[in-house]
């Protein structure tokens, strides 16, 4: 599959997703609706990955084209943007931090769940007289 027929079938359940988040009664992003499309297409093996393979590097070498509209139009309101250019800062570096901790704080949770499954999988073989077996992490 080309490049363009790639992107032709990536933009075309794009547009799929924005027609069926047009019809929601409920406000729900397009782009979502996109994405659970596109994984319910690989899950039943209706399109395979190795077709939409080839594009995610040409996309992601691209990808500034793709935010030009924005840039545009944040350049076209520069004057009223300007006014609250130290609130819009803080509120960047702010929810930076914020996502960072929850982030961290997340993995950190992640971890002490993994051990403590890992930790009763391995009682569990010791009272049974099993062999414990060692998986990947520390």
């Amino acid at each position: 599959m080309t490049i363009l027929l790639q992107l032709a079938l990536i933009f075309g359940i794009c547009l799929m997703g924005e027609a069926i988040s047009a019809l929601l009664p409920i406000v729900f992003p397009g782009s979502i609706c996109a994405m659970l499309i596109l994984l319910v297409l690989l899950c039943a093996k209706i399109v395979k990955i190795d077709q939409l393979a080839p594009t995610g590097p040409w996309l992601q070498k691209n990808m500034a084209f793709f935010f030009l509209p924005a840039n545009i139009s944040i350049m076209e309101e520069f004057g009223l943007i300007s006014q609250f250019w130290l609130r819009l800062l803080f509120v960047g570096i702010a929810t930076t931090i914020i996502t960072f901790a929850v982030a961290a704080g997340a993995a950190t949770l992640a971890i002490v769940i993994q051990d403590k499954i890992r930790g009763k999988r391995m009682q569990t073989a010791q009272t049974e007289g099993e062999q414990p077996v060692q998986g990947g992490g520390k």
